[in-house]
């Protein structure tokens, strides 16, 4: 199977890496100082239990453009879910007249990439996706370090005997690749499993500037956790989805005891990057609206973290 990895951050140069050491055909897609690093470089990554450093191919999304989209099979979509909107139409234009469609695989962020990509491509080619129990990060162009298992649970929205043949030869593509991978028949209900845990930890760690476990661990910040998670269970209801207080409780044990790690929001702060403010708490926020409930816990974390990082960047923007 031939891979596309469109968004070689953390979990996209991860997922390559691995694939690329089974023996997998993989292009990435970056840009500015980390596409030029790749170019030049190659691709280095460390994890506690797995080291990639070698040469890879590499475009920007311009470049790509040249190439037929039916030249690969699958896309691993892992750009922030704030381009998903606008990266979905240029999707379509690219695939313009290629004989095949390669499907889309999702892990990114929140539970409204696959409705944004749907609007412009054949659900059938669209598969969901979400990756948890690891961190992985860019600390200079071109090297990645992870840690972490990485597991990754997939499905599909529309069901074809296509899409599940594909779902089904994925999925042991990964395995093999030593990426723990599961099929559900639930995928919408696991993408607000996920929310649970990033609006729980994401933007708090973003506003205190600290990692998962110096909050989880604290006696008084881990009950804001709790609430934050709380809050997104009440919201996954106005989708029809049930998440119960022992699933809440069992995503806190696991974010409590899982190996401390840097939330994404965490990291884009650190490098003066856009947040996916919206597509993890707004989202919980809107839905707990639309039931007549508000969602004070998470409205307070991300307005104070949005009125704080606004003004950090206009300070330097400013003082530069």
């Amino acid at each position: 199977m031939r891979f596309l990895v469109l968004g070689a951050g953390g979990i996209g140069s991860y997922f390559g890496a691995r694939l690329i050491e089974a023996g997998y055909s993989v292009t990435f897609v970056a840009r500015d100082e980390h596409l030029e690093a790749l170019k030049q470089n190659g691709l280095k990554l460390h994890h506690l239990d797995f080291n990639f450093e070698n040469r890879v191919l590499c475009y920007s999304f311009d470049e790509l453009k040249n190439i037929d989209a039916d030249s690969f099979d699958a896309i691993l979509l892992a750009t922030k879910s704030t381009s998903t909107e606008a990266l979905s139409k240029d999707l379509k234009n690219w695939f313009g007249n290629s004989k095949k469609t390669p499907y889309i695989v999702s892990l990114q962020n929140g539970v409204e990439n696959e409705e944004k990509l749907s609007k412009d491509i054949d659900e059938s080619y669209i598969i969901a996706g979400l990756t948890r129990k690891i961190g992985a990060h860019i600390v200079k162009p071109s090297y990645i370090e992870a840690k972490g298992t990485a597991e990754t649970i997939l499905g599909t929205l529309n069901k074809t005997a296509e899409n599940q043949a594909f779902l089904e030869e994925i999925t042991d593509i990964f395995n093999k690749a030593k990426i723990p991978t599961q099929i559900s028949k639930d995928i919408k209900l696991e993408l607000w499993k996920k929310l649970i845990i990033n609006n729980g930890v994401n933007a708090i760690c973003a506003l205190l500037k600290e990692e998962t476990s110096v909050i989880t661990k604290n006696e008084k910040l881990s009950k804001i956790v709790y609430g934050l998670m709380s809050e997104t269970a009440q919201a996954a209801l106005n989708k029809g989805i049930n998440i119960s207080k022992q699933d809440v409780d069992e995503m806190f044990e696991l974010i409590k005891n899982f190996e401390s790690i840097k939330p994404s929001m965490l990291v884009d702060v650190e490098n003066n990057r856009e947040l996916e403010l919206d597509e993890i708490c707004t989202v919980v926020i809107e839905n707990c609206e639309a039931q007549g409930k508000d969602a004070p816990y998470t409205r307070t974390i991300s307005s104070l973290l949005d009125f704080v990082y606004k003004n950090s960047s206009k300070n330097q923007k400013d003082n530069f």
